[in-house]
């Protein structure tokens, strides 16, 4: 299982995400009309940490995450929820996640033929290795 594969996974299996999202968690775009409210992930490019033998196995990934409600509370109730997940130490599925960190959300809500949908984006740093 790759990182990406595995921090979906964690989010996945939080309660309170799962209970707000549905698993509703993507990399990449959100399929058009899914429901709301939602989760997105997108890889931002980051060099991969190196020292003289090649790869660190500690890396840091920049990963920009939005969150996607039908009001503004719904948003900020799924992006409370995956920060209070992704934030702290945890081990799994054979990676070891260590203390994350995040920017304040911003609002990106936006007018639609279907209505506002209402959008917090935040960028993580996910520092990680193999367990």
């Amino acid at each position: 299982m790759d990182m990406q594969r595995a921090l979906r996974a964690r989010l996945l299996a939080d309660d309170l995400v799962s209970a707000l999202a549905s698993g509703r968690v993507f990399w990449g775009i959100r399929p058009p009309k899914s429901l709301l409210p939602a989760i997105t992930l997108n890889v931002i490019p980051t060099v991969l940490a190196e020292h003289m033998k090649g790869q660190q196995s500690l890396q840091f990934f920049r990963v920009q995450m939005d969150s996607w409600g039908d009001s503004y509370a719904a948003a900020q109730a799924l992006v409370d929820a995956a920060l209070a997940c992704l934030l702290p130490r945890l081990k799994n599925d054979n990676y070891y996640f260590r203390t994350a960190s995040a920017t304040v959300p911003r609002d990106l809500s936006e007018e639609t033929t279907a209505g506002t949908i209402h959008r917090k984006q935040t960028d993580l740093t996910i520092r990680f290795s193999l367990a």
